[in-house]
């Protein structure tokens, strides 16, 4: 594990200065950072987590862990269809929530092994946090569960199964999980992707497909135990949905059925579409986008 310490600068020169040296200019807030924590023994079990630092008061007080009251923890999964790429390649996402103050763990995950191994995974993650949090003093009783695309899908998830009977989809009360944040990940019919991607022209996209389960004869009923729709109740937090209207990986799952069954659950939500993005973003509707998240996030915190 290595601990490391992130800090932004913006460097700019100041006019009429007698020595003309460059001047630096901190953020509100800066963050200590760990890259790479492990919470398991698996080589993709492994997290950034990005913890707050002291508001700037002077040069000798940046990089300072922020201490008592902490703000909202964000815990947030990358996409790319359970098959591949990185925490790293898609922070991006993150960068908003800490722009923002919000401590925020970027997680990876299992690929190529299933939905359910990777929800487990994800699962597993919030758990060592739980159990770990005398080194991180993280505010428990405010988590938001955030990600994009096949990292969203797993957020709504445990999000609506945390009160589940099932004992690996349920966790410890001890989280208090405020809000999910959905991006382009869907959540009703969890089934049509893979049959969608299975009989797709290229051998990739169908590759791609078959690795969403470990049993191919048995498809249909693994995806539909590891989907959000399935685990709905009126107990479920608050749901922010957003998705791109050109997006052409979701159709019913995203665009119509699952709000509706929000609302028929009584399950507080929003949903917010880009008529011109597809599975991305315009940095217009990006910007748009994630002022609405924050807001939400605000609204709905403990």
């Amino acid at each position: 594990m290595h601990k490391r310490v992130l800090f932004i600068i913006i460097l700019f020169i100041i006019g009429c200065n007698s020595d003309n040296e460059l001047k630096p200019i901190f953020y509100k807030s800066n963050y200590i950072t760990w890259w790479d924590v492990k919470y398991g023994i698996e080589e993709t079990q492994n997290m950034d987590i990005y913890l707050r630092g002291h508001e700037y008061i002077s040069k000798d007080s940046h990089n300072v862990r922020l201490k008592g009251s902490q703000p909202p923890t964000i815990v947030f999964a990358h996409g790319s269809a359970w098959y591949f790429s990185d925490k790293r390649k898609h922070e991006h996402y993150i960068s908003p929530f800490l722009q923002n103050g919000y401590n925020v763990i970027n997680i990876n995950y299992a690929k190529k092994q299933g939905v359910a191994k990777a929800t487990k995974d994800f699962r597993q993650a919030l758990i060592y946090l739980l159990q770990n949090n005398d080194k991180f003093n993280l505010d428990l009783n405010n988590i938001v569960l955030a990600g994009a695309s096949a990292g969203a899908h797993m957020a709504t998830f445990l999000a609506v199964a945390q009160n589940s009977n099932e004992i690996e989809k349920a966790f410890s009360d001890s989280l208090g999980i405020i809000a999910a944040i959905n991006i382009m990940g869907g959540g009703d019919n969890c089934n049509e992707i893979y049959h969608n991607l299975k009989e797709h022209e290229n051998k990739w996209w169908r590759n791609v497909g078959q690795a969403l389960v470990s049993n191919q004869s048995k498809a249909d009923s693994i995806l539909l135990a590891w989907c959000p729709s399935e685990y709905l109740d009126g107990n479920d937090p608050p749901i922010f949905i957003t998705f791109g209207e050109k997006d052409q990986f979701l159709d019913s799952s995203g665009n119509t059925s699952f709000p509706k069954k929000l609302a028929l659950a009584n399950i507080t939500h929003e949903v917010r579409t880009y008529p011109n993005s597809g599975h991305g973003f315009l940095t217009e509707d990006y910007n748009d986008m994630f002022i609405r998240i924050i807001n939400f996030i605000e609204k709905h915190k403990q």
